[in-house]
Order: C-alpha cells, then structure tokens, then sequence
C-alpha cells in the first residue's frame, strides 16, 4: 500500500481536517491519523486505520470505535467532495471521492500540460547533484550509465519541486590509472587515429596492458610510478601527452552524456583539486585535524568511530581523500547550495563517511550538507564485467545491441519513414537503457537484460513509449486541436474508474519519490496507468462512442493519460515519439 506522501494534497489536508472534527468531538487526538490508498481499489480511494491505532476504555473493539468515529463523521455531514464512507474487515475506514471530483484533475492535467505535477516546494533552495564520474583514460561502462541515469533523473525531479538544481560531474584525470594508461600507451605507440571511437578503443587497451604489467612486473611498476610522479610534478613531456589523451576521453564523454539526455553545469577534476588538497591538509595538520603515521599524512577517524585514512601518502602525493578537501571547499565557494548529494556506488560508504566527518573541520560550510546517495551493482544477465581486465560493458556497445533488436521491430513498421524510423529507435533505444536501470530501486543490484529492455508488452519505456504513441495517434484521429471536455460525467465503466482513481495520485508521487531519491516509484506508476489505459483502449471505442459527450470524455482521459506518461518519463530522461 502507498503511504499518505503520494495523497493529493489538496484532499489529504482537506480530508484530515474534516476527520479531525469527528475526532475531536470523540475526545480523540489527530496525531496518529493517516490516510494511504487501499491496494484493491474497490475498498475505496483513501483508507485509515486510526480505529486499529487508538484505544478507549469505554469502546470495546476498534470495529465499534470505528463505527464512532464513522457516524460522527456523518452527523456533521458528508463533504461534497465524498461519494461514501464504510468500515471494513476489523475496523479499517474506507472512503470514495465523487468522480467529479476526480474528473476535475483530468481537467487540471489538461490545462497544466508539461508543469502538471510541478510545485514551489524547493522554494529556490540549492542543491547540486554530483554524479557521472567516469575518469578519463577509461571506458564509460555500464556503472557509468547507472550514475548518470539516477542523477540526471534526481535532477529534474528537483527542478520540478521547485529547487535550484546545480549538475556537476567530478572526474578522475590523473593518479595512478591515469600513468598506467600512458605506461601503455607508450608500450602500444600512437598511430594516427581520426576516428574517436578508433582512439578510445586504443586507450582501453593501453590500459589494461599497464594494468596488468604493474601487478606482474617490478620494473613496470616502478617505470608507471615514476609516470604518477611525473604528472603530480607537471613534468612538460609527461603533461603534453596526458593532455592529448585526456582530451580524447572528454570528446567521448560529451558525446555519451548528449545520447543521454544530461548536462552539467560544472565538471570538476582531480588534477585542479589535487594540490590545494594537499595545502590544506597541511594547514590542518599544524591544528591537530590530521596526524603523521608512519611517513603518511592520516586523518584519524577511529577518534570518531570510524575508520583512520591516508590523505598525504608517503611520497607525498593527495590521495583522492585530500582531494575531496579541495573539491567541497571549490563547490561550496562556486554555488549557494543548502546540500551536495554524490551520486556514487555502494563500495564508497565508509570512505565518505570518514571524508564527511573529516570536512565539518576542514570545510565548515560543508559540515551536515553533504549525502553519499549509494545505489547497487549493474551487471549483465550473462557475462562479467572486469575494469582491471578490460571487459566492462561499455556504454556505446550496449546502445548499438539494444539499437539492433529495436531496429528489428520497427523494421516492419510502414507508418514510419527512413528518417523518423532512424529517429525513433535512437529515442527508444536510450529511453529502454535508462528506463531498465531507474525503474529499480537505487540501492538494490540489477542484472540487465537486453530482451527484457525492449519488450514492448512488458515493464519496459518502449512499452510506455508506445502507450504514449497510441494515445497521440488516438488525438491525431480525432481531428481535433485541442481536446474537448465532457460537460457531464457518463455512466463510468471499470476501466475508466480505474484511470480517474490513478491520474490524481501522479502530482504527490513525484514528490514522494524525488524526496526520497526513488525514480521507480514514478517509473511502478507510469507503467500501472499505461496498463489501465492499454486495458480502456480494447475495452471501450472512443472515436466511436455512444454519443458526443461520451466520446469527449474518453479523448480527454486519453490526453491526460498522455500528458502524465510525457511528464513522468521526462523526468526519467527519457523523450517520447509522437509515432511509433
């Protein structure tokens, strides 16, 4: 059952204030009162257990306490906005809105249109989202894709609710991958190479072969160590090179974040932090923050229940702990933020944990603004990913494999020309990638499946995608510019109950979820309403309806179905054909 957050709150608040009356009258404190939507729709639209919560010494049952409160409920008259109110089972009070009422939020949808679901929540408080991550020198894998996915998505849930939303992406361009990179790269030798995807296939190999060398061989190692000292001292021969590949790896990321859909307002390095880390380490150093260990710079986080961390190693050289010193105090200077949330994976729990208590005397203004939003593995359904053996699953190979199979199915399709046909396997390729990733909660692990991902009749975007399509077409046959209302509410089928007692719900959902970093939740709706609405569409005619109003009332549920799924997949990232 969902809880009282995904309420209209317009009917919430109106709905508790006229139950408090009634409790009020029984000499009842409203504090335990809520209201969540019953799992089977025909026990009503709201439901509250408040008689299962409350004892009275004088009523024996909560079914009798309930019956109370329901009857004094009554005596003061039924709202107009309620249809009915009954007990069930032990005592669990059932209630239904009119359907004009909920009539009338098809008509909010419709006259809203793109801000349906938007609020003044955020009250223009920053926040920035950090996320991305990838370092340069490296492929943009699969764990990449999640990271962006989830960020960008969080991002535009904030801007919805009314926040200043600021993206940033912090990536790694030197340190240790970085001069084993170039140790291969050397070994390798650069060959003209005009094509990016030539040259970034060539640094994944460069990689891992200095990869492997370091742990194998002690005369690679140290040759790959001297390149890491090298960069940090900004060695002229060393920088020209590094330079050159670290623009090769950004002209791969920028294409990557343009497939999908994401932006940042900042990218931040590792190389522009790594020194003013290392200064105020230092600094804080003479005032007891950090403490010498064995050569090493360490703060001391057992002081604190946690863990101790090497922030100066001893050659002398930040580590990223230093660096992100550095970074917080940069972020903090550069935007007016009330939170910095950093999208990472779940391996760096107790790093930013030691980094967060580290920062509230490093970095004051920083102190109880940061979060580590974690969230779980990606991995294949078959095969493994491996960094170290150069066998991630990049990103670019798992679009063109999705891109393949949708290309098979719109094959067939004659409503679409060469172009829109090209157009729209793009839209639908990107949109089932990220769709398969947001529509899992972000702490849980996922095993992606490309056919699950494109199955047009399952929990998939080209599912939505095509709902959406169906509707526009529906609209398109309709010949009309803009949608005509019913001036009264016909006799209700199932099916189009079923849409009216779903449409409502959408406003506080994307609060819900964006409160509490949970994509899926909008994601489990819009794939609830497409099956109302697939389930409308074969059940009932809506371009040859029984009589004009009717007909109206079916063409406005249609453009509000398509309105919600537009709105709540673009708050996923993902864009919607007008055909498909």
């Amino acid at each position: 059952m969902a809880k009282l957050g995904i309420l209209n709150k317009m009917f919430q608040n109106q709905l508790k204030k006229d139950f408090s009356k009634a409790l009020k009258k029984l000499k009842i404190a409203d504090k335990d009162l809520e209201f969540e939507h019953p799992a089977n729709p025909e026990h009503g639209d709201y439901s509250t257990n408040i008689a299962l919560r409350l004892k009275k010494k004088d009523i024996p049952t909560p079914f009798d306490l309930a019956n109370q409160i329901v009857n004094t409920f009554r005596g003061l008259g039924l709202p107009e906005y309620l249809a009915k109110i009954e007990i069930k089972g032990a005592g669990f009070i059932n209630i239904w809105l009119k359907d004009e009422v909920l009539f009338e939020e098809v008509k909010k949808v419709l006259k809203a249109k793109e801000k349906y679901g938007s609020s003044g929540l955020g009250k223009k408080k920053g926040i920035m989202f950090e996320f991305a991550h990838p370092n340069t020198h490296k492929q943009f894998h699969i764990g990449h894709l999640r990271t962006t996915s989830l960020g960008e998505s969080l991002a535009r849930f904030y801007e919805t609710l009314g926040y200043l939303v600021y993206r940033t992406n912090y990536q790694g361009d030197i340190g240790l991958h970085v001069a084993k990179c170039l140790w291969g790269v050397k070994k390798l030798g650069i060959r003209p190479m005009k094509k990016l995807e030539t040259k970034i296939d060539f640094l994944g190999k460069a990689y891992t072969k200095g990869n492997q060398a370091y742990e194998e061989s002690k005369k690679a190692k140290k040759e790959i160590d001297e390149i890491n000292q090298k960069l940090y001292q900004k060695e002229p021969q060393s920088r020209k090179l590094w330079q050159k590949t670290k623009e090769w790896s950004l002209a791969y990321f920028k294409e990557i974040y343009q497939r999908l859909n994401t932006h940042f307002d900042r990218f931040y390095f590792e190389s522009e932090v790594a020194e003013p880390g290392k200064k105020l380490v230092l600094a804080n150093l003479k005032k007891g923050v950090f403490k010498k260990s064995e050569g090493a710079i360490i703060f001391p986080g057992e002081k604190h229940g946690l863990h101790n961390r090497v922030f100066i190693t001893q050659n002398g050289l930040p580590t990223y702990e230093a660096k992100d010193m550095a970074l917080a105090k940069l972020q903090f200077s550069e935007f007016k933020v009330d939170q910095c949330i950093h999208v990472v994976g779940p391996e760096q729990k107790g790093y930013f944990e030691v980094i967060f208590k580290a920062l509230e005397q490093v970095v004051p203004q920083a102190a109880n603004k940061e979060k580590h939003l974690s969230y779980g593995w990606v991995r294949l359904k078959k095969g493994k990913m491996s960094s170290r053996m150069g066998t991630l699953v990049e990103i670019n190979w798992l679009l063109a494999e999705v891109k393949k199979e949708i290309e098979k199915i719109l094959k067939e399709n004659k409503n679409l020309n060469k172009t829109q046909k090209k157009k729209v396997a793009e839209m639908v390729t990107v949109g089932a990638v990220k769709y398969s990733i947001l529509k899992f909660s972000p702490n849980s692990e996922i095993q992606f499946d490309i056919k699950e991902s494109i199955n047009i009749e399952g929990d998939s975007a080209p599912y939505l995608q095509y709902t959406y399509a169906r509707c526009q077409s529906v609209l398109r046959k309709a010949g009309n510019d803009s949608t005509p209302l019913a001036e009264k509410i016909p006799q209700l089928k199932p099916e189009e109950k079923a849409l009216l007692r779903t449409i409502y719900k959408y406003p506080n959902l994307v609060q819900e979820a964006g409160e509490n970093f949970a994509p899926n939740l909008v994601c489990n709706f819009l794939f609830d309403l497409a099956q109302k609405y697939n389930l409308f569409y074969h059940q009932q005619s809506i371009l040859k309806a029984g009589s004009e109003d009717l007909k109206n009332f079916r063409l406005a549920l249609t453009a509000a179905v398509a309105q919600i799924i537009k709105n709540g997949l673009y708050l996923l990232g993902i864009e919607v054909p007008e055909r498909m």
